[in-house]
């Protein structure tokens, strides 16, 4: 259990070690290292005894975070040109950096403080992507690293979690770190969260990670590099070892975690792929993979797993009536606050006190502390995003292509569990995806800043 806490230090002392030295891949090293595992690292640093060093472990993920992002600020060469999305993230940033000065809401300043980071460090991490120096990058090392977290998760879920049948998480600490430290009450069977079963007691695994639901978001990371990698040419894409064992992984992964919102955006990624790249082989496939699927739940599978998906589909078990409550309690309280109740009033530090409000909707977290019309700016940066993308998707090449289709299958893959779980909470997940965001209007600008399109010979230079 000791590498847990050993690795994540680690890699923030390396990451930040190139960060001084002026080297942008000390962000990547921390980030794919380090926060995968971060809420494990963490228990266990409480589990051995050493809870007073824990907010310093904490706060070294901002440490990363500002240290990146004043970095690149203090090594710009010249003023960069600013994109639509650029001003869009700076209008949020600054509008919830005005909830944070001004006393609305309940809560203290430095509750307000901790709400803001949480809802508000995305700009940031969002930003050391855009302007920091592409070439720095290098996109195969990153997708590749990535890949390897995906199969060292489902090593561990295989044989540390499912063959035992026992949650890695009732070893590490878990639950008496967050009842500590978030004021957490123990539910459902096991010692842990309702979120680690399902309805019919079904154990639901989160290996590394922090729960179920970040491990199969993680896996929608995942999938969404290794169809960046193969592009136009899956069907007859040579994957490597290394591609081939991470795919495996991710269905290895997506199936023990049991998370339905995850698990149908990861078959949607794959439909999505298969339009996008115009592959009617993939696409006829999957036409009659739906109907094989719709018929074995009619004909053949039964009892419980059966009653399972069909109480999903119908919103009647206690998750999906879990889930509407929430999102019903949470309208209603935009509806009565639309300019919100102040930070605080959802998501971490709501949950700490025992008063949130909708806390299981992204969107509704952010409407209910800020208001309707930050939620609305939000929802703009999201779908302008993948619009970029799909703008210039058409016109790249090599390395750039990649990474565009990277992000836009990333913001599709996180449009329903956004809608399901508090996807902010889930540091890995959350710090990738705006940092590669970042990275693609980068790569995007640098051609309409040189005011020519880029030559493949000279591609490599802005990302490797």
């Amino acid at each position: 259990m000791f590498l847990f806490p050993v690795i994540y230090i680690a890699s923030f002392i390396y990451g930040a070690y190139l960060l001084l030295r002026k080297d942008i891949r000390g962000f990547p090293v921390f980030v794919v290292g380090g926060l995968p595992i971060y809420i494990q690292a963490l228990s266990v640093t409480h589990l051995y005894g050493f809870a007073s060093i824990i907010p310093l472990l904490q706060g070294c993920k901002e440490i990363i975070a500002i240290g990146s992002l004043s970095m690149v600020v203090f090594t710009l060469e010249r003023r960069p040109k600013w994109h639509s999305v650029d001003q869009w993230m700076l209008v949020f940033l600054g509008i919830t950096f005005l909830y944070l000065l001004l006393p609305i809401g309940p809560y203290p300043f430095m509750s307000r403080l901790l709400a803001f980071k949480a809802l508000s460090m995305f700009p940031l991490i969002y930003f050391a992507g855009r302007f920091c120096k592409a070439a720095d990058i290098n996109l195969n090392h990153l997708f590749s690293w990535i890949c390897i977290v995906t199969i060292t998760a489902a090593v561990v879920l295989i044989f540390v979690e499912w063959i035992p049948y026992e949650h890695l998480h009732t070893k590490t600490g878990f639950m008496d770190f967050h009842v500590q430290f978030f004021n957490a009450e123990q539910s459902g069977n096991y010692g842990l969260f309702w979120t680690f079963e399902t309805e019919t007691g079904f154990k639901r695994f989160g290996s590394i990670f922090s729960s179920p639901l970040e491990l199969a978001a993680s896996t929608v990371l995942t999938l969404s590099v290794l169809l960046a990698l193969a592009g136009d040419r899956f069907m007859h894409f040579r994957f490597t070892d290394l591609y081939t064992a991470s795919l495996l992984a991710t269905l290895t992964c997506i199936l023990l975690a049991v998370s339905r919102a995850s698990m149908i955006n990861y078959f949607i990624l794959f439909y999505c792929f298969a339009h996008l790249t115009r592959q009617k082989k993939l696409v006829h496939f999957f036409h009659l993979a739906f109907i094989a699927v719709v018929l074995l739940l009619i004909f053949v599978v039964k009892g419980d797993i059966l009653s399972f998906v069909v109480d999903t589909l119908r919103f009647q078990n206690a998750s999906s009536i879990g889930h509407v409550l929430e999102w019903m309690n949470g309208l209603q309280a935009m509806a009565a606050h639309p300019f919100g109740m102040g930070l605080g009033s959802s998501g971490r530090v709501a949950m700490e006190t025992n008063d949130n409000i909708g806390g299981e909707n992204q969107l509704i977290i952010i409407g209910v502390q800020t208001g309707i019309p930050v939620l609305l700016v939000y929802v703009f940066i999201y779908f302008l995003l993948l619009q970029t993308g799909f703008r210039n998707l058409g016109k790249a090449r090599g390395k750039k292509r990649r990474l565009i289709m990277a992000v836009i299958f990333l913001k599709i893959g996180m449009l329903i569990p956004l809608l399901t779980s508090y996807i902010d909470s889930f540091n890995y997940i959350t710090y990738t995806i705006n940092f590669l965001s970042g990275l693609m209007i980068n790569v995007i600008m640098y051609r309409e800043e040189n005011e020519q399109e880029i030559p493949n010979d000279v591609e490599a230079v802005s990302i490797k």
